[in-house]
């Protein structure tokens, strides 16, 4: 089984892959920042200064129209790991519940900025009342069973080829290959993070 998801709520997903995937007859799953629902990504960071628009209210209300799912990729998109228990307490229970009364759904699933998880984020959010949550694709799930409430994902990126794809969906070392290639671009991404912390 395979479930198509999309982080950020960036607009380009209502713009470019909604039509496409609508025509297909396929829906998916967003996980949206709800204090960047209508605004740019200041969040991030990138090399050329370019910001990006994230979804409006409106394009989420049509997404769920069409059967999309949304879930919770939290408050402001800052690294969990190392925060204190109040504060993750309210990046997962406060976007939840503003997404829940903004858009009248019952927000089932969180996803983790940067896909960095710990025992004590998995914790929280079980007691958030979360059903699930996403992260990357840690190595050990290769061969062991990941516990029912973590959900394990492969990034899809723009670099990313038909055969890149296949290997994704393959079991053996190509499997492997894309899980290395998947921690690499996430360790890049810890520049965001480092960059954040310096202002």
């Amino acid at each position: 089984m395979i479930a198509l998801t999309f982080d950020d709520g960036y607009q380009d997903v209502f713009l470019n892959a909604f039509p496409v995937l609508k025509e297909l007859g396929i829906r998916a799953t967003i996980f949206l920042i709800t204090n960047y629902v209508g605004k740019q990504n200041t969040w991030d960071v990138n090399l050329g200064g370019i910001k990006f628009p994230h979804l409006t209210p409106d394009n989420v209300k049509e997404l769920l129209q069409n059967g999309w799912e949304v879930g919770s990729h939290s408050v402001s998109h800052r690294i969990l790991t190392g925060m204190s228990a109040l504060e993750l307490r309210d990046e997962l229970r406060i976007s939840k519940q503003l997404l829940e009364q903004q858009f009248k759904i019952d927000v089932k699933y969180f996803c983790s900025p940067f896909g960095k998880l710990n025992r004590k984020i998995i914790y929280e959010v079980q007691s958030a009342g979360y059903q699930g949550i996403c992260g990357f694709f840690p190595f050990k799930y290769i061969k062991l069973e990941p516990p029912d409430f973590i959900i394990l994902r492969l990034a899809v990126y723009s670099f990313d080829t038909l055969r890149a794809l296949a290997r994704k969906l393959s079991t053996n070392w190509r499997l492997r290959l894309e899980i290395t290639k998947q921690n690499v671009v996430n360790f890049c991404a810890n520049g965001t993070v480092i960059v954040k912390n310096l202002k």
